[in-house]
């Protein structure tokens, strides 16, 4: 050996060259392997095998898969796309529209496109015109008929065919792709009324990822039909989209990404992801729709346009667009307060008096102070009072010019407690351009102290109706009349007033609720509920020996020219909505159509702490009725209870404002744990239920609101609170859009 050639080494592979990984060499098939026992006899090994065995061309190649499938879109520029799969590389230097022969009975002459695929072997045929029979429908379709064969000749330029010595393809049956549903990828309720509630002839949107058509074949685009009672689940416990008498309807349409249904009668839906504990058998989020229809099969209601069916493996968010809150920017120096009155002015301002003040410490006061707000900014105050008052009572009274919503109206604050005594006083509030003020004013015979009663206003006469109410150690039980002089007169500093006793409850009470109803010369006045009982009229001991939670409905005629009571009797089932306390009344709720109605709502049945300062306890009242007053004339009332649905939540205290259209809102409050409440709910007149409103407050920047009161102001209400993280004031409106 020669000595200096390198020593030797075993033989081994070192090299394996397959062409058809090759573009270059796509024509041609060979492998060349390669041994070496050094660097230079590899070289030539190579080299010399390159040489003696050479590549030639090819014997043969082979589809080895041809599938088609159909396309959704309705308006694309073809109707599907086939995709053959070869052996080996296939190149295709330029597309071509001839080559294929398809054998169908059906199909005598159909447009195609060839071109490249995604992969070196692949071709993708764009199916132009003339394939219907090949495309697939629902679970099947006449396409195992079909077969296909490729001609080269007809494809590729001269000089690539030599590359190939088979020059057509055996034939190979076509495969279709299976038909996938439509799948369920969005929900969302439409608020067609604008009135922030879910009702009836609202829509509820369905959005798919495929065409959709409903009832093409059986009506025209825009009728309504019943469509599959069984579609779709509302898994919100409690929700849904109509009723057995007045279901939802569909509404046909052509084709389209989007399926809609009219609701039916009492519908409810859970919007924007409220959660419900009994969601965990769903995937999803806490709010939203599944269907139960998960077949290919179509149907003669809903179907896709290859004719298949629909499916939602999973619980879709149900979306909405609504969203009536908005912050009011209320100065630092308001603080957080309870037991204040809200009074809506001239302008839609509003006159927030005394309350007791909030603090993390626990220690409170009972404020003499007042302060103007404006939601729109620019707000006055602290105003001094001339008393600290905490429960007291509001009444907006008529200036000179005898026209209430007014800049020269007057408000009225009477009793209330002042941190050490129940007060029996009054003053009034003066609003002026250059300093409004608190007036006292001089009675001419006392009044009975009181706080967390009721006063009412008799129109065009500037007189208020006190009704209950709570002593420190005793209920109330006198209703008195306050009569504010016709020619007021400012020039001492005071308001001159007269008071009288009208008569007295057969229970006294505080806690109730109470409506004034001008429907005769001789006002109306009726009350329900509150706590207090029977024992040692007109006061009553308040202690659990004496009182209990009342249901005890009494109505009188205000006779105003002998400065009495007539007391109305009334049946034995009067007192249909039961004991509750803390409930709201509303009188005229039907925007006048019937003087002689009120919105009952809310309540409780547990009994108060004697402590007035305890935090608000709550039990279950959640049903609220409608109140139907007729007179006779005879002395006999006739009352009746129509229930209008439930609130959301068991609550106590929720700030209550009628809106347009004869609406009434009620929002907040407490729960039946003492906790604030985020729920808003409406009342509407024309369908006669309470309404969830679409939105809660359970959101930033209301999270932690506890609601006080809500006034009503144009267009809608202001809110009053006050956030129990960081004890702070804070106001909300809510924009009623009808």
């Amino acid at each position: 050996m020669d000595p200096d050639l390198p020593s030797a080494e075993p033989w081994k592979v070192i090299s394996v060259i397959d062409s058809s990984r090759h573009p270059e060499h796509s024509n041609q098939h060979c492998v060349i392997v390669a041994f070496c026992q050094s660097t230079i006899s590899w070289l030539l090994l190579s080299l010399t095998l390159l040489a003696v065995i050479g590549c030639n061309p090819s014997d043969s190649w082979q589809i080895i898969d041809a599938r088609i499938e159909s396309s959704e879109i309705a308006d694309s520029d073809f109707q599907g796309i086939l995709t053959l799969s070869f052996d080996r590389p296939m190149l295709l230097p330029a597309p071509s529209s001839s080559g294929l022969q398809f054998s169908h009975p059906d199909i005598v002459e159909g447009k195609y496109r060839i071109e490249e695929g995604e992969r070196l072997n692949e071709w993708r045929i764009y199916l132009e015109s003339g394939f219907s029979p090949l495309l697939t429908r629902g679970e099947g379709s006449n396409a195992d008929l079909a077969r296909l064969t490729v001609n080269l000749n007809q494809i590729l330029p001269e000089s690539e065919i030599s590359q190939f010595k088979k020059k057509s393809s055996e034939s190979i049956v076509i495969n279709p792709s299976p038909v996938e549903p439509a799948q369920l990828i969005g929900a969302r309720w439409v608020d067609t009324d604008g009135s922030s509630t879910v009702n009836q002839e609202d829509l509820l949107v369905l959005e798919w990822d495929k065409l959709v058509s409903t009832g093409v074949d059986i009506h025209q685009p825009g009728d309504t039909f019943l469509g599959p009672d069984d579609l779709i689940r509302l898994p919100v416990s409690g929700d849904r989209l109509g009723d057995q008498n007045f279901p939802a309807r569909w509404i046909a349409s052509n084709p389209s990404m989007q399926s809609s249904l009219i609701l039916g009668a009492s519908p409810m839906l859970t919007i924007d992801g409220v959660a419900d504990p009994t969601r965990y058998k769903y995937e999803g989020s806490s709010s939203g729709v599944a269907l139960t229809s998960t077949s290919i099969l179509p149907s003669n209601e809903l179907q896709t346009s290859r004719g298949a069916g629909v499916a939602a493996p999973y619980v879709v968010d149900l979306e909405g667009d609504c969203d009536p809150w908005s912050p009011v920017n209320l100065d630092s120096g308001v603080p957080p307060l309870e037991g204040s009155t809200l009074t809506p002015l001239a302008g839609g301002r509003f006159l927030l008096a005394g309350g007791r003040t909030l603090s993390p410490s626990g220690k409170s006061r009972v404020l003499g102070e007042a302060w103007i707000l404006n939601p729109r900014g620019g707000h006055i105050g602290p105003i001094p009072m001339q008393h600290p008052r905490k429960g007291h009572t509001a009444s907006i009274l008529t200036g000179e010019d005898g026209i209430t919503g007014t800049a020269d109206d007057l408000v009225l604050l009477f009793g209330g407690w002042d941190g050490k005594q129940v007060r029996n006083d009054a003053e009034v509030f003066v609003q002026n351009s250059e300093n409004s003020s608190f007036l006292p004013v001089a009675m001419s015979q006392p009044c009975t102290p009181r706080f967390e009663h009721s006063a009412h206003v008799i129109a065009d006469e500037n007189e208020i109706v006190l009704v209950g109410g709570r002593l420190e150690g005793e209920l109330n039980g006198i209703i008195e009349v306050i009569i504010l002089e016709d020619s007021i007169s400012f020039e001492d500093g005071s308001i001159r007033a007269e008071s009288y006793q009208a008569g007295e409850l057969a229970y006294p009470r505080h806690q109730h609720a109470s409506v004034l109803l001008a429907d005769a010369e001789d006002p109306l006045l009726f009350i329900y509920g509150g706590y207090g009982g029977s024992l040692g009229a007109p006061y009553v001991k308040f202690t659990a020996e004496y009182c209990r939670v009342l249901s005890a409905p009494e109505a009188f005629r205000i006779r105003r020219g002998t400065r009495s009571l007539r007391r109305l009797r009334m049946s034995s089932d009067s007192d249909l909505p039961g004991p509750r306390r803390s409930l709201r009344m509303l009188p005229g709720i039907d925007s006048g159509l019937n003087e002689s109605s009120a919105l009952l709502v809310a309540g409780t049945r547990k009994p108060p702490t004697p402590d007035p300062f305890a935090p608000h306890q709550t039990s279950n009242c959640r049903t609220g009725f409608v109140l139907q007053l007729k007179d006779n004339g005879r002395g006999y009332l006739l009352l009746e209870w129509v229930p209008v649905g439930r609130l959301v939540q068991e609550t106590l205290h929720p700030g209550i404002a009628p809106l347009p259209g004869g609406r009434v809102l009620i929002v907040g409050g407490r729960d039946n744990g003492g906790m604030d409440i985020k729920e808003a709910s409406i009342f509407d007149p024309v369908t006669g239920l309470l309404e969830r409103v679409c939105k809660s407050l359970d959101h930033e920047p209301w999270q932690n609101l506890l609601t006080q009161q809500a006034s009503p102001t144009w267009g809608g209400a202001f809110i009053l609170g006050v956030d129990t993280q960081s004890l702070r004031c804070q106001g909300i409106l809510f924009e009623a859009s009808r």
